[in-house]
């Protein structure tokens, strides 16, 4: 498939979180000028069979539910953007293959961050972080609950570690902020060369301003080819001392989305950054999958491995 034509999925679970993802998606998706795609996952060989089950055919029932789901699903998604090309399919396996095995030809995948909705805990789970830690294609994880109540949410922002890699993450978030005609709030935080708390026997010999202004021309650097390429994006830079984390998720209290990248690492989860603004951003949250062939050493990750 064409990367151009490539559609926007969302994971159907019947959670609220799930159908605000899929509302978000079809908007996406209209923005974008492709279909959305809605996949519910159904994992027969987890249901007991008709005669352990008092002679009820029990697929037969989840996929008659999951149906009825899909045809809710899509109804709000076409509320959302109206004239959307919405497809539904039921898939069998389990959700987690089913969603990364979708993510191979997506443009972007769009999931709740938890489910337990009508038939969630059977059909979906909580998946969100083992689909966002192996997808091939960014992942779009979205919150019904928001901790914070935020009227007139504006704003896109991104994590900068100023290293190779940046620039996907960099391209997806100035695409988002242009669809949305707003800025890109672009965050890099630097902490002290030496690591742990033998950094405040340093501290006297730092120069702040000079520090400062180095990673100020980090950031410089990092944005230059992304504002060149999108000059009608407005940008708003934040360079601050501390840990990633929670600068990424202040800046983002009142955005419209969150985004940070991510590198595939095997098993070994999404990393103390990204994990963090999964848990705590009250906006959607998009996590880039960064290229392995980029050099590491950056920022985020080193302080993803110091946690």
């Amino acid at each position: 498939m064409d990367g151009a034509d490539a559609p926007v999925v969302a994971g159907v679970d019947g959670s609220p979180e799930a159908l605000a993802a899929a509302r978000l998606g079809a908007v996406e998706a209209r923005d974008r000028g492709v279909p959305l795609d809605l996949v519910l996952a159904l994992p027969w060989r987890e249901l007991p069979p008709a005669e352990d089950a008092g002679g009820v055919d029990l697929a037969g029932v989840v996929r008659s539910m999951g149906s009825l789901l899909l045809e809710s699903t899509a109804h709000a998604a076409r509320e959302a953007a109206p004239g959307l090309t919405v497809r539904t399919r039921l898939v069998e396996g389990r959700a987690t293959d089913v969603l990364l095995a979708e993510s191979g030809g997506a443009a972007l995948l769009c999931l709740g961050s938890r489910s337990g909705g009508l038939v969630g805990d059977l059909l979906l789970g909580a998946v969100a972080a083992g689909v966002a830690r192996s997808a091939r294609c960014p992942v779009l994880v979205v919150r019904a609950d928001a901790r914070a109540s935020v009227r007139g949410r504006s704003g896109v922002v991104v994590g900068v570690d100023g290293e190779p890699g940046d620039e996907s993450v960099l391209e997806a978030a100035f695409a988002a902020a242009a669809r949305r005609s707003t800025e890109v709030v672009a965050v890099h935080c630097w902490q002290h060369t030496v690591p742990g708390p033998a950094h405040l026997l340093f501290d006297p010999f730092v120069d702040e301003d000079s520090a400062r202004t180095r990673e100020e021309a980090v950031l410089d650097d990092a944005l230059a080819a992304p504002m060149e390429h999108r000059p009608e994006v407005p940008v708003r830079r934040v360079v601050e001392r501390g840990r990633a984390a929670p600068a990424l998720i202040a800046a983002g209290l009142a955005a419209e989305l969150l985004v940070v990248g991510h590198r595939p690492r095997g098993g070994h989860g999404l990393g103390s950054v990204a994990t963090a603004v999964l848990h705590t951003a009250t906006c959607p949250v998009l996590v880039v999958p960064i290229p392995s062939g980029d050099r590491a050493g950056s920022a985020l990750r080193a302080e993803e491995a110091r946690s």
